[in-house]
């Protein structure tokens, strides 16, 4: 039997390893679903504006984004939301084995497109910052900016062990990367969700509320942990609480991005047709 941070994580396929590979199966391709969606309208809102020339229209989605006057601020997040839009797009496929097992030179290439659109992700949102900062100050700075960094520190470990062969290693570090990747995502859906419930409590124009605060790290904290509950669970002896409790999580994230895909999809696709259109113009 393997360490996560050691050699590899061989298991029997157990019916409790059937189960917990199950559920995550059905997250991640619920995920890919949704994210993938709003990946899309990323590359299109976004893209879309940039390549109309009215990169300005940008600070209808996010406010204070484009600044006519600080170019490389402008540029670092462009690349940031560009490459976060590949992110979505191609990440649940890396995790998909049957493309492992059977191309997996091409595998290997998107693997190689998907690091590299992660390190200048994070590389973009962390020049962002120093360049710039955030609206929402110094809180929102560390958030992010913690976000950014691990982005390109798991970038990095996910391409030296691929490189290195230690592929249990690099696809610990792959799951990693992604529960990340999905960040930007999850920040538009959690928010969502919040002023459906109860409306703009704890948020203020600037992002500097108490919501704001918690925001700045619960987009990504929380799937990390996720992510990390599975990679242990799948190391635990045969019918151990962790095991079902893992499960029983992954469950509850699938129905939980399922339900949101379902109210957001509305807002997102109008944009997509809005990106679309300005390159048409």
């Amino acid at each position: 039997m393997a360490t996560i941070a050691g050699t590899a994580l061989t298991l029997r396929p157990t019916g409790s390893v059937r189960f917990l590979n199950a559920t995550a199966t059905l997250l991640a391709a619920t995920v890919w679903l949704s994210a993938a969606l709003f990946g899309l309208y990323i590359l299109a809102f976004f893209g879309g504006f940039a390549a109309a020339g009215a990169p300005e229209r940008w600070n209808e989605s996010l406010p204070a984004l484009h600044d006519p006057a600080n170019l490389l601020s402008t540029v670092a997040i462009g690349a940031h939301f560009i490459t976060g839009g590949i992110l979505l797009l191609l990440g649940p496929v890396q995790l998909i084995g049957a493309i492992r097992r059977n191309t997996p030179a091409v595998h290997r290439w998107l693997g190689r497109l998907y690091v590299f659109a992660a390190a200048i992700a994070g590389a973009g949102g962390l020049t962002f910052i120093l360049t710039k900062g955030t609206i929402g100050g110094a809180p929102m700075d560390l958030g992010f900016g913690l976000y950014g960094a691990l982005m390109v520190a798991c970038a990095a470990l996910t391409y030296v062990h691929a490189r290195a062969r230690r592929i249990e290693i690099h696809r610990a570090w792959a799951v990693r990367l992604f529960a990340l990747a999905v960040g930007s995502w999850l920040y538009r859906i959690e928010y969502g969700f919040w002023f459906l419930a109860v409306g703009k409590l704890g948020h203020t124009s600037q992002f500097s509320g108490w919501f704001d605060e918690v925001m700045a790290f619960f987009f990504y904290v929380p799937n990390l942990l996720v992510a990390e509950a599975w990679l242990r669970a799948r190391l635990a002896p045969q019918g151990s609480a962790l095991r079902f409790g893992a499960a029983v999580l992954l469950l509850a994230a699938t129905g939980f991005v399922a339900l949101a895909t379902f109210f957001f999809t509305k807002f997102w696709l109008p944009g997509i047709a809005e990106g679309l259109g300005a390159v048409r113009a």
